[in-house]
């Protein structure tokens, strides 16, 4: 016999010999022993050898954290206890390059053996990844009998994942049922607090506030966001924002919650946000302001008319270039092929930035530069000695011109080509072409560059002519569209509230001619 097997067959020979007639069972003998820790190596080695749950726990706690040795017993034990099992998943959730699958595994693990914290921990995964249904699954199944600070945890989560879903029925039942309990711990209160801040349960809007934006802006805007998080960054990004060239020229009232399933809402990564625009009548009571800004979870940036979309992955720079199209400036990069500021050039001014014009001109030259300047806005600060048109020449015809300002003046304010129609307009076919004021590279351009002194300038000198409508004028549109769709007596009846919101947007005109566009629909 091995020397290794003769000592072993000694000591269970001892061992049984020693036991009492009371405690025969060897592996009970051994778990009292190890758990009084009043054992010797040879047995603890035993134990080990035939996966006794108190060797395996001792050992457990006794080896190196993190450790080949810690993360095999901890296998061993996660197999039947529920606390191991929860810290095997975080050992693996906690990895420089976690494992999801492993994470995922083990907290149920733990869940099956009945160790609740796992279920918080699991259900705050879920909604940290938003897969909000599953999260609310797995708080659903958690027992009534609960300690109080599991509990606590549990009604937290749960008062977030019904804010997320936009759920505010359920908000409104557990706040009602466990406001007190929730008031025992800081996140608690927290979480109580924000709810009031953001109005969730609140049908009314900050009465004064809404005052001082009538009676001193003309550029306010009412910004949403669909979570207590996006709300909570969404205010550092107004921060922000007012801090850019911008920011002087609009009001922001304190942002307020809305539920992301109340407009109805495509949401697609790379694609711009577009929603059922007739939903925003149902939160009127929320809104006093010109503008409207929504930040969702996802989806493209844009400014549709009165109302600015854009996503939580968003910065203070792409939120700042969205608010300057309120203002009335338009992209100077490349618009969607068929862009109805592309397809002729323009008949009137339309913004601060850029005019659609003629490339050629015929005439004496000093008529044709008056003829240009009456098409940009920016005519005023163009100086008498920086040429905009340019002799082609290999015309005969000394009358005859190019638009645009020699590259010799480029540092000048001039009439510049930008590339905003270049997917719809090409040089072979088409006569015409979009012009801006500087050559340099702006912020309309790339989120990340410079809002050009001059457009502020341009801004401040003329504030309201190319301003986008009011948001009431998207819910107008809104019920024209719908009105194509439908049968005559659903049609006529969409035709009237279109026409009773176009009223609603005429009333924030101030210029009559503004006020007769809207009225018309011709924005």
């Amino acid at each position: 016999m091995q020397p290794s097997k003769l000592i072993m067959v000694s000591l269970l020979i001892f061992l049984l010999i020693g036991l009492s007639t009371s405690s025969f069972f060897l592996n009970d003998y051994l778990t009292k022993t190890i758990n009084k820790n009043k054992h010797n190596l040879a047995q603890l080695n035993f134990a080990l050898e035939h996966n006794n749950l108190a060797a395996l726990r001792f050992a457990w706690e006794n080896s190196q954290f993190h450790s080949k040795q810690w993360l095999n017993l901890a296998k061993k034990l996660a197999k039947t206890q529920g606390k191991v099992a929860y810290q095997l998943a975080n050992y693996y959730q906690d990895k420089l390059e976690p494992e999801p699958e492993q994470v995922i595994f083990w907290y149920k693990s733990a869940i099956r053996l009945k160790y609740f914290p796992a279920s918080i921990t699991l259900a705050q995964h879920y909604f940290e990844q938003e897969q909000l249904d599953k999260a609310a699954k797995i708080l659903a199944a958690l027992p009534a009998e609960l300690s109080e600070k599991l509990s606590i945890e549990a009604n937290i989560l749960k008062v977030n994942i019904a804010i997320n879903q936009g759920k505010l029925a359920e908000v409104k039942q557990v706040i009602g049922h466990y406001a007190s309990q929730l008031k025992t711990t800081p996140t608690g209160r927290l979480l109580l607090t924000d709810i009031k801040k953001y109005q969730l349960l609140s049908n009314t809007i900050r009465v004064n506030a809404s005052e001082w934006v009538i009676e001193h802006c003309d550029n306010s805007i009412q910004f949403f966001a669909t979570n207590l998080n996006h709300l909570k960054h969404l205010e550092s990004l107004i921060k922000e924002v007012k801090g850019q060239a911008l920011g002087q020229f609009v009001c922001f009232l304190p942002v307020l919650y809305l539920p992301i399933n109340a407009l109805d809402c495509i949401m697609e990564q790379e694609q711009a946000i577009r929603c059922d625009e007739r939903n925003w009548q149902q939160w009127l009571n929320k809104i006093n302001t010109r503008y409207i800004g929504l930040m969702l979870p996802k989806g493209g940036a844009n400014v549709h008319l009165g109302i600015l979309y854009f996503d939580a992955q968003d910065n203070a720079d792409v939120i700042t270039h969205e608010i300057s199209h309120l203002l009335g400036f338009i992209d100077e990069y490349p618009l969607v092929t068929g862009h109805v500021k592309c397809r002729s050039s323009q008949s009137e001014l339309f913004s601060h930035n850029i005019s659609v014009l003629q490339r050629h001109y015929q005439g004496e030259q000093t008529a044709v530069r008056s003829l240009v300047m009456k098409q940009i806005a920016w005519a005023k600060q163009i100086k008498t000695t920086t040429p905009i048109l340019q002799p082609v020449s290999n015309l005969k015809d000394k009358q005859y011109w190019q638009l645009g300002t020699p590259e010799a003046y480029q540092d000048e304010v001039g009439l510049f080509k930008a590339q905003t129609c270049q997917q719809s307009v090409k040089p072979e076919k088409n006569s015409f072409g979009a012009y801006k004021a500087v050559s340099q590279r702006t912020k309309l351009q790339y989120f990340a560059l410079d809002f050009p002194s001059l457009y502020a300038k341009l801004l401040q000198e003329n504030p309201k002519q190319y301003l986008m409508p009011s948001f009431h004028y998207n819910i107008a549109l809104a019920y024209f569209q719908q009105s194509s769709f439908q049968q005559s007596n659903s049609q006529q009846g969409n035709i009237e509230q279109a026409n009773y919101w176009l009223e609603q947007a005429a009333k924030w005109e101030q210029d009559d001619n503004r006020r007769k566009k809207v009225r018309q629909g011709k924005f």
